[in-house]
């Protein structure tokens, strides 16, 4: 019995298919439309309450970057370490080490568990690695502790030791070539990168094979080791990289970037920031009778042929998603517009606005993979003993069953309804606040975000109404 239930667990963790799995439902103690008015009404409240008592805009000296390094890299004054910057090598704090040693040989493993271990999804650790603990774990860290990517990126580390290498042999530029990178191309690499991350991991079930998981990740590390000598590791980490692009944003949950008006605005900054909200949305609708209706239309229209696995279908509607999330949100910019006439044009509200939806995208994440990651991820303890399926027992822990009791169906609605809320006031009130850069009166200010604030409410239906649909009873 306990043997099933470890293959049972363990599939469920490899396909990472749905966020609030083992059917349980909670009964809601009031209807769910209750629930979402008071949502809703929260959201409205925190608008108002933003009008009345915030006076600071987000402005450099009023918003200053508060993100706290979970680690002392180097005491105050002490020249800049190998690991951050390769002109001054110094040495590195020993945590950084053990981080950074631990980051790589964790990718290590990851690359042999997926080449050349089992083809068994269940028995192999890289699904479970890749999808719960590097995307679904790693995520909630960066909410909660900032910028800490930096210090453990696998790549980043690897392109600077072959970068000091490389210096040490005579090349004095190391492994950049310094090519320029194209402004109108802008950060348009990382929001496509994370729409086709997305698709692998809810509509081609990469997951359920190992070896091709581990071929995708082998591709991406040729590929981005050769970006970051072509263009330099900041700029292609900065508008390609797709984990350094979305970590950095999702640091900024509780930290907002203060506002600069006169940044020229980066193209493809809000098509990823919107990707970030709709790809977790679509995760959660791709499995609901909402998707049930969207495929049998787009089946009745394309050929069988074309599509009998579903990847088409799949595709459409996680770019479909994306791109009502996106008009709706320029659209909503261009009426903000017109509600304060001569004082900021739609594009720059879009760009200024865009990073207030993060506690957005970080609320959905947190609602969507809270269970996912406190039950599929004690997977790991007893495949870490055996990463490859050999039946080893490395540490001892090969035979660690996943305990189910520890995430049971009114928490894991409780966190999803108060995520989803937090995250929403935060977004209004931060938006607000960004709003009063703009040098508008108070009126003006309330006619100009009152749109955005809509939008926020809506959001909070839709996104409730969704993680709902798997979690109670209670469903329209």
């Amino acid at each position: 019995m306990k043997s099933a239930l470890f293959l049972l667990l363990a599939w469920v963790a490899a396909r990472n298919a749905h966020a609030h799995g083992f059917e349980e439902r909670y009964d809601l103690p009031v209807p769910l439309a209750y629930v979402i008015g008071g949502a809703c009404a929260m959201v409205l409240l925190t608008f108002v309450v933003a009008l009345v008592f915030v006076r600071r805009p987000a402005t450099d000296d009023a918003l200053p970057d508060t993100s706290i390094p979970p680690i002392p890299l180097i005491p105050p004054g002490a020249p800049t370490p190998f690991g951050l910057s390769l002109s001054k090598p110094a040495p590195l704090h020993p945590l950084a080490w053990l981080l950074k040693g631990l980051s790589l040989l964790l990718l290590a493993l990851t690359f042999i568990a997926a080449l050349y271990g089992t083809s068994d999804p269940l028995m192999n650790l890289a699904p479970t690695m890749v999808w719960i603990i590097g995307w679904i774990g790693l995520s909630f860290v960066v909410v909660v502790l900032g910028k800490v990517w930096p210090t453990i990126d696998p790549w980043r580390s690897s392109f600077e030791l072959l970068d000091t290498c490389i210096k040490q042999l005579g090349i004095k530029r190391g492994l950049a070539l310094g090519w320029p990178w194209p402004i109108r191309l802008g950060m348009w690499p990382a929001a496509v990168l994370l729409l086709v991350w997305c698709a692998l991991e809810v509509i081609y079930p990469i997951a359920s094979s190992p070896f091709k998981l581990g071929c995708v990740l082998v591709a991406w590390s040729l590929v981005n080791l050769a970006g970051m000598a072509c263009f330099g590791r900041e700029v292609w980490q900065g508008h390609a990289d797709l984990f350094a692009v979305y970590f950095s944003r999702l640091a900024r949950t509780f930290r907002p970037a203060p506002v600069q008006p006169e940044a020229a605005p980066t193209a493809g900054h809000i098509a990823f920031i919107l990707a970030m909200l709709s790809s977790v949305l679509f995760d959660g609708l791709h499995g609901g009778s909402a998707w049930l209706v969207f495929e049998g239309v787009l089946k009745a229209w394309v050929p069988k042929w074309l599509d009998v696995n579903g990847y088409v279908a799949g595709t459409l509607g996680l770019l479909s998603v994306w791109l009502v999330f996106l008009v709706a949100y320029l659209l909503t910019c261009q009426i903000s517009a017109g509600m304060a006439p001569r004082a900021v044009t739609g594009k720059n509200i879009a760009h200024q606005i865009a990073p207030t939806l993060i506690p957005i995208a970080a609320a959905y994440l947190i609602a969507h993979n809270f269970s996912n990651l406190l039950i599929q991820g004690q997977t790991t303890i007893a495949l870490l003993s055996d990463p490859l399926g050999r039946q080893w027992d490395v540490l001892g822990t090969a035979k660690f069953y996943p305990d189910i009791s520890v995430v049971e169906a009114k928490l894991t609605w409780l966190v999803a309804v108060t995520a989803i809320v937090v995250g929403h006031v935060l977004s209004i009130w931060q938006a607000h606040r960004v709003a009063l850069t703009w040098g508008l009166s108070t009126r003006r200010t309330a006619l100009a975000t009152l749109p955005l604030t809509l939008l926020m409410v809506a959001y909070t239906a839709i996104s409730l109404m969704v993680i709902a649909a798997p979690m109670v009873n209670d469903v329209p």
